[in-house]
């Protein structure tokens, strides 16, 4: 499928950002679309990099990094926040199947949600604020980058539940090419930031094994519970993993 075509679907799916050119919708786009998500990231990373230090220079760190926080929900339109939302309250609510893929379908937000998505915006800002130096730039990157490959990962390996609505088209014919696709700009990506901003490798290789087995783990349990992962999982996904992208760099910069 076109490349303009699978480019405009992805941008316009996971962020805000317009693309100047219209495209007729298809059954295969979505699908199609995710081996391009990385790529997407990397915009997403670059637009808070570029803000960060434009910002930076008129504002204080603190106010700073809460704006950027707050960049990164409205570039996203709060998508994977919303599902994060979501699959807290169906998954903490200790009942069976068909209740918790209920509470997860229901729009309104219950106290397990609000306090995670709570937690979650301190968590995340303390840790942009606490990302510095040389660390700051690269890390950011592979925050964005990373999260939304694990999103491509999750869909191509694990089942879905059978009454997901959103995860039906994000998981229509997905094969190993897009899983492909998506590890290739992964890969070259991790090495341009290497190159670019001396970003060792292992660091790099460290964080995405960690993230790969959080979002095994993670997908595993929601399994036993749904026997399968949906579209807010998917969106718990990349936030999850976008905090463990942040916490593991700055371990490992304390460590090494």
């Amino acid at each position: 499928m076109n490349f303009i075509k699978r480019f405009s679907f992805a941008l316009t799916f996971l962020t805000r950002i317009p693309f100047p050119l219209k495209t007729e919708y298809n059954d295969q786009l979505p699908s199609s679309s995710m081996g391009l998500y990385p790529l997407i990231g990397l915009i997403i990373g670059v637009i808070l990099i570029v803000f960060s230090e434009l910002s930076i220079i008129f504002l204080t760190k603190s106010i700073t990094n809460i704006l950027m926080l707050i960049l990164l929900v409205y570039l996203t339109g709060g998508l994977h926040l919303d599902g994060f939302i979501d699959s807290i309250d169906g998954l903490f609510s200790c009942r069976k199947k068909d209740k918790i893929l209920e509470i997860m379908h229901d729009s309104l937000i219950g106290s397990f949600g609000a306090i995670a998505v709570i937690l979650l915006f301190l968590l995340k800002f303390n840790l942009f604020l606490e990302l510095t130096g040389n660390f700051r730039i690269p890390v950011i990157l592979l925050m964005a980058i990373i999260s939304r490959w694990m999103i491509v990962f999750a869909a191509w390996k694990y089942p879905l539940a059978v009454s997901s609505s959103l995860g039906k088209g994000f998981n229509y014919n997905l094969s190993w090419k897009q899983l492909f696709e998506g590890s290739t700009y992964l890969i070259i990506l991790i090495f341009s930031l290497h190159y670019l901003f001396s970003f060792p490798f292992y660091l790099s290789l460290i964080i995405f094994l960690i993230s790969l087995l959080v979002t095994h783990l993670f997908s595993k349990y929601v399994i036993s519970k749904i026997d399968g992962l949906t579209g807010d999982i998917y969106g718990a996904i990349n936030e999850i993993i976008e905090v463990l992208v942040l916490l593991t760099a700055l371990i490992l910069k304390g460590v090494l």
